[in-house]
């Protein structure tokens, strides 16, 4: 059955874009909309009244029109159900053996703009973004029930994006199932938690799987440092890998906990283990010279005997919005150039940046000027981005934020 939405008419040479698989209308492509509110389902005609797709609508934001699909089809229920099906199986075949959390929808890359899906074994949370994707809530947790194995689910729409659609930041709330402790699940065979009620965006920082295994496979006899180490999984990856040592460094003592309940999942003792978690300010913790590595009587900070060392540096996005990105990139530069202060020849060092409004060939330019200022050379031996089920396609490079690079000294 087709439903009749109101018709936005794009204008003339506008719907390249959308052919090729763009997901967005922005305003100065809009020829013709009538007077609706923001969320509205609209149908896009191209100028001479091609039909182009179903999306949402909101007439004061730069992005006037989000594509839910593209053909005639009424939004509701069913749809969600197919598309969370569809979805489900393509990115369930893509995992690597042993691993059961992932995200199931990546918002606009995977043709539901406004929508967040991260899935945690038996566990499914979601985030609404947009105005477009509100009024589906109950839609979205009836079609989120049929799926194999799914028996609870957790909204964590308390994200700061909600406020440039003017809706309100809502409390984590348990819609099915019951929740009481960081969920458990797989990851390249290791044991990972996520707290999907009171931590960092759904619980988990899910896109990072590639870098993780990377890690696991070049830590071997190393220091290695995990700065803004959240939940520490990159330090749980490192010891299995064979580090000699894991220093977990983080501002939150609650992410630390979780830190140390991961280990415990994954049969590390702390206490008997030279795994170790240090709560405070990362970069401060650097300038001092991550715990005496470094003579701070020198501003080359000359070096002292010790292993080789191993620094992962996973900092949270310091560019939110156009205004802020040259602030960021000053953060960036400032923080990569006391890590490359500390390392010497022979060292690894991976770095991130999951800044949207930052590209990667910026991210790696911040990388050569940070390594200039401390006078040190690299080598480029990975670059990572996304997990793939964090979908990227070609004609949506706005969907490509997460940039890692592993460097070793030279």
């Amino acid at each position: 059955m087709e439903a009749n939405y109101p018709i936005v008419t794009v204008a003339p040479s506008r719907e390249v874009p959308l052919l090729a698989g763009h997901p967005w209308v922005f305003s100065q492509g809009v020829k013709n909309a009538p007077p609706l509110p923001a969320g509205s389902l609209v149908e896009v005609r191209s100028s001479n009244d091609q039909f182009l797709g179903i999306g949402t609508y909101h007439p004061a934001n730069t992005i006037r029109v989000r594509i839910l699909t593209r053909i005639r089809e009424p939004i509701g229920k069913d749809f969600f159900k197919r598309r969370f099906h569809s979805l489900w199986e393509r990115k369930k075949y893509h995992l690597p053996p042993q691993t059961d959390g992932f995200r199931l929808v990546h918002a606009d890359a995977d043709q539901v703009p406004g929508l967040i899906v991260d899935v945690y074994a038996d566990t499914a949370v979601f985030q609404i973004h947009t105005a477009g994707i509100e009024p589906f809530r109950d839609s979205i947790i009836q079609a989120l029930m049929e799926l194999p194995g799914i028996r609870s689910i957790v909204e964590r729409s308390d994200v700061e994006a909600r406020k440039a659609e003017r809706l309100p930041l809502l409390p984590p709330v348990v819609h099915q199932g019951i929740v009481k402790e960081p969920v458990k699940f797989r990851e390249n065979g290791m044991v990972m938690l996520a707290d999907v009620i009171g931590g960092q965006k759904t619980g988990f920082f899910l896109d990072q799987r590639e870098a993780r295994q990377v890690v696991w496979e070049t830590s071997k006899g190393r220091k290695v440092v995990n700065l803004f180490s959240y939940s520490c999984a990159f330090g749980v990856a490192a010891w299995l890998g064979g580090a000699m040592e894991v220093v977990n460094v983080d501002s939150s003592g609650i992410a630390l906990r979780l830190g140390t309940e991961t280990c415990i999942a994954n049969g590390i003792d702390p206490t008997k283990e030279r795994m170790y978690f240090h709560q405070g300010d990362v970069f401060e913790y650097l300038e001092k010279g991550i715990g005496g590595m470094v003579s701070s009587s020198s501003t080359q900070s000359s070096l002292v005997s010790r292993p080789p060392l191993y620094l992962i540096c996973d900092p949270p996005a310091f560019a939110k919005s156009r205004a802020s990105l040259e602030a960021a990139k000053k953060a960036y530069v400032r923080l990569n150039t006391l890590c490359f202060q500390i390392l010497q020849a022979g060292d690894l060092f991976l770095t991130s940046s999951c800044s949207g409004m930052l590209n990667q060939e910026e991210f790696l330019n911040l990388l050569r000027l940070s390594a200039g200022r401390a006078g040190k050379e690299a080598r480029i031996l990975r670059v990572l981005g996304q997990a793939s089920d964090h979908t990227r396609t070609l004609a949506f490079p706005e969907g490509v934020y997460l940039k890692t690079v592993l460097l070793e000294v030279v």
